[in-house]
């Protein structure tokens, strides 16, 4: 079974809500947030500093490293966990994204220009490592 197919939380989940309006507004103004997973005993992993876009309602993220990322593996392996927006914490759901890397990839273009780092962002490697960020009630 893959870390995929073990993630805990599902899109149709009960726990999972919108973002509020404050919310998006923080995650607007803020260039870079923090995730962190949550491990099989319930105890936050470490935070990671990583990018992120909004494409359409919902906001995601992508693993440089792909799939073996260490971030991205715990992320998925519980589907839980909590990210860190100029100091507020939300405690989210990271759910697989397939299917619209083409405009994640616009996305990041958009919002961080076309340096070496969106250059990675973009790669077949992150791609496949797009996860979608949804806050929990």
């Amino acid at each position: 079974m893959s870390l995929l197919e073990r993630t805990a939380v599902t899109p149709d989940a009960p726990e999972l809500r919108a973002w509020t309006a404050a919310e998006r507004e923080l995650l607007d103004r803020a260039p870079l947030i923090r995730v962190a997973g949550v491990r099989d005993d319930a105890t936050l992993r470490p935070f990671v500093l990583i990018g992120h876009v909004r494409v359409g309602p919902d906001e995601l993220v992508r693993s440089l490293n792909g799939i073996g990322g260490t971030w991205y593996r715990g992320a998925v392996r519980t589907g839980r966990g909590e990210i860190d927006v100029d100091g507020r914490r939300i405690r989210v759901a990271f759910l697989p994204d397939a299917g619209r890397e083409d405009e994640v990839d616009r996305a990041l273009h958009a919002r961080y220009g076309n340096d070496s780092g969106v250059r990675r962002m973009t790669s077949p490697r992150a791609r496949e490592a797009t996860l979608r960020v949804v806050p929990l009630v």
